[in-house]
This record gives C-alpha cells, sequence and structure tokens, in this order.
C-alpha cells in the first residue's frame, strides 16, 4: 500500500455533536477538494494519545484538529515528543492566550475559534494543501500489518524482488513490502525518482556517478543501466541539479 492514495485525518473533541459535526464539515471539504482521506475521530485525548503511541497509526497520520480543553491543554505538545511531525490544527470556545501560546509553541498550523466556522473552513482548506505539500516529501509503505514511513531524500533506490515484493533501500537499511515498480515509477516519477532498469528505480539526488552500463549511488551500491537510459539519466541528473 502507498501512502498518498489518501490522507489520514483526526480529529479529537470531546464533545460528541461538535465531534461529529467538525468531522462532517471536513469530510465535505475534502471531497469537494477531491482530496481522497481517512478519518478517525476520537472524544478523549487519552484515547488519541494511546493510538499515537503506535507507529503503525501515527506515522500515517497528515492533520491532527484539536480541542485543546478538558484535560487535553498539552496534547501537540505530547504528539510533538512521540515524533508527530504533521499539520496541527486547534479548534476551540476558548480565548485564553495560553491556549494560543501552547498551539504555536507545538508549531500548530493554526487555531481557530469555534465561534467562527467560515474561518474554520478556510483555515482547514489551508491545512490541507499544507498536509499534500508535506505528504509529497514521504512515502509509507506496509508489509503484513507493519506500516513504516519514509522520507524521500533518505532512499537510494527501490528494487524489484521475488513474489512481487519491492525492498527501498535507504539510509537505515531496508525494507520489504509488496508493490511493483510500474506503480512506484507513476507515482514518484515527479518527484526527483527515475526507472533506470527494468528492476530498479533510483532516486537522483542519491545518484554520485554514472557509467555506461551502471550508476554508483551514495551508499556505494552500483545499479545497473539498461541500454539507452544511459543519455536519459545524464538528462534527468542534469535538469535535477538546476532544482
Amino acid at each position: 500500500m502507498i501512502h498518498l492514495e489518501a490522507l489520514r485525518i483526526v480529529i479529537c473533541d470531546s464533545n460528541p455533536a461538535e465531534l461529529e459535526r467538525y468531522a462532517a464539515i471536513c469530510r465535505a471539504i475534502c471531497k469537494r477538494q477531491q482530496v481522497p482521506a481517512l478519518f478517525s475521530t476520537f472524544s478523549s485525548s487519552q484515547a488519541l494519545l494511546f493510538e499515537m503511541m503506535d507507529p503503525s497509526f501515527s506515522s500515517i497520520v497528515s492533520i491532527l484538529v484539536l480541542e485543546p480543553c478538558n484535560g487535553s491543554e498539552r496534547i501537540a505538545e505530547q504528539v510533538r515528543g512521540m515524533g508527530y511531525d504533521g499539520v496541527i490544527l486547534y479548534h476551540s470556545w476558548a480565548t485564553e492566550k495560553t491556549y494560543f501560546y501552547q498551539a504555536f509553541d507545538a508549531g500548530a498550523y493554526n487555531y481557530v475559534e469555534k465561534s467562527g466556522l467560515a474561518r474554520f473552513e478556510r483555515v482547514f482548506e489551508g491545512a490541507l494543501q499544507a498536509a499534500l505539500q508535506l505528504e509529497r516529501q514521504y512515502i509509507a509503505v506496509s508489509c503484513a500489518g507493519e506500516y513504516r514511513q519514509f522520507e524521500l531524500r533518505d532512499i537510494y533506490y527501490f528494487e524489484t524482488c521475488a513474489n512481487h515484493m519491492v525492498c527501498v533501500w535507504h539510509t537505515g537499511g531496508k525494507f520489504l513490502f509488496r508493490s511493483n515498480l510500474s506503480e512506484l515509477e507513476a507515482r514518484l516519477k515527479d518527484r526527483g525518482f527515475l526507472r533506470i532498469h527494468r528492476s530498479y528505480l533510483v532516486a537522483l539526488g542519491a545518484v554520485r556517478s554514472v557509467a555506461i552500463d551502471q550508476a554508483t549511488l551514495a551508499d556505494g551500491t552500483p545499479v545497473p543501466i539498461s541500454r539507452g537510459n544511459h543519455a536519459v539519466l545524464k538528462d534527468a541528473l542534469d535538469k535535477w541539479s538546476r532544482y
């Protein structure tokens, strides 16, 4: 499963009626913007924090919409401490400055008072676009229920393996998952990746040298280049270096 098919949006609010109301608003905006999204809702910060401790959940969360009252004032700070680096949006009836400070100290995208529904919609639309931009910097994959998220800049290359599996080689090692290079190529071709061989999709930023029949990557790995792809790779590297 390749991330980016749907954003994971999480909403936490202790008021059940408002929780469903804002979830419905966010769903409608995603539908209007034609952004596929999966929603999870929580009525308590404790339940949310419990789920966020699981990397297979937290690593694929794109937006957190939080109501910071009723004992969850420090929730943004806590999820940041767990390593969450996605978009956080506060919405609350509270107008005390302390909540504003707590939100922005934790790097929240914005703070919206619940009395301003129209503003919430505008801000959520902005948060949605911010999340989509962040998503372009990552890819998340899974195998047998184990999810991993990788920064694209940390990936060297993808390699086709047996039994319809692909191996992603990255700065921390490797990870096998079920996919195919054609799907990956379609999703990553405009994000700095090029298929130079039927079995290899490489990150242009990881290429250190190019010979006629192989490229050497930043980790020292030699990767074969199919006949005819040498010139294509050289041209792609030249264009990539201009960004």
